[in-house]
């Protein structure tokens, strides 16, 4: 594990950063890299004894930013309206972001698990050299970016002498940010928002919960190499999206509406656990656990099944 490092998070506010940032504070010297604009969550931040450093990815003056010896970047836009906006601020940004650490001892990047290209059978797990050139199901863009992005951590890697590692996440899910895929899933029941999904196809992925990611990072951490060790980030369970929610309407009393559509509001990815494993160990949430705690902490009173 990592201890007694000064390290910086970037993405930090978000879902997955931010509870890296808190839990990696209790042992080591953490810097929260974000834009910053909730200045609450700034202020929590510095008033839990994290420093703060504002950080806009894609900015290619970072002289700013403070020695660390690890970079965890989190940071990316999940959204991006152009394929050129996705490549400028993702994957140039990030080339910049390695560029003022070469001297660090290594660079965890957080890429996306939609950099696969979807085979005829949506159960079977992903390994890591296997095709890519996928698409996010939210956004045309974002997984092109992401696969740019992983190109120049690989080139960044070699030319610095940085050790690095490429991580494919998978379905993250918590209590930080937006509570992920799952909590997303109860808003839809409480607000009876239909669930749109391919008759006859389930969409099935691999969740991770925000505690087993920490504990992930941590760990892989320990194994970057210069030229990027590529791993997937996935829990250690294959379910379901309708699993997660037939888990969740046995939770609340709720009846979730589904629709048939040409294509599933989430189209996920089922990711191959075993080099994750052999390098960081094995997750210690189970899925139906960590979504029943989470929204247990998130809405008091929610459990009504």
């Amino acid at each position: 594990m990592v201890t007694g490092k000064r390290v910086l998070v970037t993405g930090a506010t978000g879902q997955v950063g931010r509870p890296i940032v808190e839990q990696l504070s209790a042992a080591n010297e953490v810097w929260a890299a974000a834009r910053f604009r909730d200045e609450q969550a700034r202020a929590e931040l510095e008033a839990a004894g994290i420093h703060t450093a504002p950080f806009t990815l894609g900015d290619a003056a970072l002289d700013d930013l403070p020695d660390v010896d690890y970079v965890v970047h989190c940071a990316a836009n999940v959204a991006p309206k152009t394929a050129d906006v996705g490549i400028t601020i993702n994957a140039e940004g990030t080339g910049f972001l390695m560029e003022r650490y070469g001297e660090a001892e290594g660079f965890f990047h957080l890429s996306s698990s939609s950099v696969y290209r979807p085979g005829p059978d949506p159960a079977t797990p992903f390994v890591e050299g296997d095709q890519l050139g996928g698409e996010a199901s939210y956004s045309p863009h974002y997984a092109m970016s992401k696969l740019a992005s992983e190109a120049v951590v690989r080139f960044q890697s070699r030319r610095l002498g940085l050790p690095a590692v490429v991580a494919r996440l998978n379905v993250a899910y918590g209590t930080s940010g937006h509570g992920g895929l799952p909590m997303v899933l109860y808003e839809f029941l409480r607000n009876g928002v239909p669930y749109a999904k391919r008759p006859g196809v389930d969409s099935f992925c691999t969740p991770i919960h925000q505690d087993d990611i920490v504990q992930q990072v941590q760990g892989l951490l320990e194994h970057a190499a210069v030229g990027a060790r590529v791993v997937n980030l996935g829990g250690d369970e294959t379910t379901s999206i309708e699993a997660i929610i037939a888990y969740l309407e046995s939770l609340t009393g709720l009846t979730m509406q589904v629709e048939d559509a040409e294509r599933a509001a989430w189209e996920t990815q089922v990711l191959d656990p075993s080099l994750r494993r052999e390098l960081a160990g094995p997750c210690r949430v189970v899925w139906r656990d960590g979504v029943r705690s989470s929204l247990e902490e998130r809405h008091p009173g929610a459990l009504g099944g």
